[in-house]
């Protein structure tokens, strides 16, 4: 999603470990997330949309997660390897500054103190109430058997092993396009699935249709299709005539996302509308915003009969 600049390549060295969302609860209401300041320098909700590739983004130094990610102190990214790993332990603080930024949120929004907003986020225990007959399943247990999210699955699962068998075989320096593409297919490709499996469960909650195209799943049908496009680029560079490897899996690849775009089109036709903080604000002028812009053009245009 992201173009590397110079200094974007340094740190994806750096962080190597061999060198040492008309849907969803409006998390981005209009364009005013960019706005209000966390601490002088960091974009509040930056994180609530990206992909979770510190390395890559041309707005890490705004945000909240790369400086507590990058901290030395951060003991999660020593959890992790490989590509997929850092995107894991990237995800892993971020989900620990969303929680801290809701807290924060409900304080501002109640003006509570952040230990009331605390303890108005943790109630007290009380007994489970007796089971309900429902006439749908909860949105996470229909978003687990919907079709779209099934197939976002079948993808990270069958293209995860392709390319971790990939990656050591392209490990000398002679296709470094080719070493590229497979280590950005494998930062992604579980992330292409838990976008599409958020923007779905998203669209199921209730009051989602009430919410406009600044809506959660919106936004993260948005990532989802920025991923999908990288991904297929990506795997087109393993296709390129006296270069193709793996006996074809690229272009079952590049099939699958193509079906994973056409469902999110369709199932959020607004989805890149969708104005990320930051990316989508004019704070970004680089590859991924470009890329947004060209899609939603595209998206727009008359189809041919």
């Amino acid at each position: 999603m992201y173009a590397e600049s110079a200094a974007g390549a340094e740190r994806l060295a750096e962080f190597r470990p061999d060198s040492a969302p008309a849907f969803g609860p409006p998390f981005a209401m209009g364009c005013g997330m960019s706005t209000p300041q966390t601490r002088p320098s960091f974009t509040r909700g930056l994180h609530y949309f990206c992909d979770h590739r510190c390395w890559r983004c041309p707005l890490s130094r705004r945000c909240a997660v790369f400086a507590r990610w990058s901290d030395p102190a951060n003991q999660k990214k020593t959890l992790f390897t490989g590509p997929g790993g850092r995107v894991a332990s990237v995800l892993a603080v971020s989900l620990d500054v969303t929680m801290e930024e809701a807290v924060t949120l409900a304080a501002e929004a109640a003006l509570m103190t952040p230990e009331t907003a605390i303890s108005a986020f943790v109630p007290a225990a009380r007994p489970t109430p007796p089971p309900t007959h429902e006439r749908h399943p909860p949105p996470l247990r229909r978003a687990e058997q919907d079709p779209l999210v099934i197939r976002g699955g079948e993808y990270a699962q069958c293209s995860w092993p392709v390319l971790r068998a990939l990656r050591p075989a392209l490990s000398s320096p002679d296709d470094r396009d080719a070493a590229d593409a497979v280590e950005r297919l494998e930062e992604m490709s579980a992330t292409v699935a838990s976008k599409i499996f958020r923007a779905v469960s998203s669209s199921f909650d209730v009051g989602a249709a009430c919410v406009g195209v600044q809506g959660d799943a919106n936004g993260s049908a948005k990532v989802a299709l920025l991923l999908i496009e990288e991904s297929r680029q990506a795997w087109r560079v393993l296709m390129r005539p006296g270069h193709a490897i793996a006996d074809g899996a690229p272009a079952r690849f590049v099939a699958m996302l193509d079906v994973l775009e056409t469902g999110l089109l369709q199932r959020f036709p607004h989805a890149l509308e969708f104005v990320r903080p930051g990316f989508d604000t004019g704070e970004s002028p680089e590859a991924g915003s470009r890329l947004a812009r060209a899609m939603l053009v595209a998206h727009r245009a008359p189809k041919s009969a």
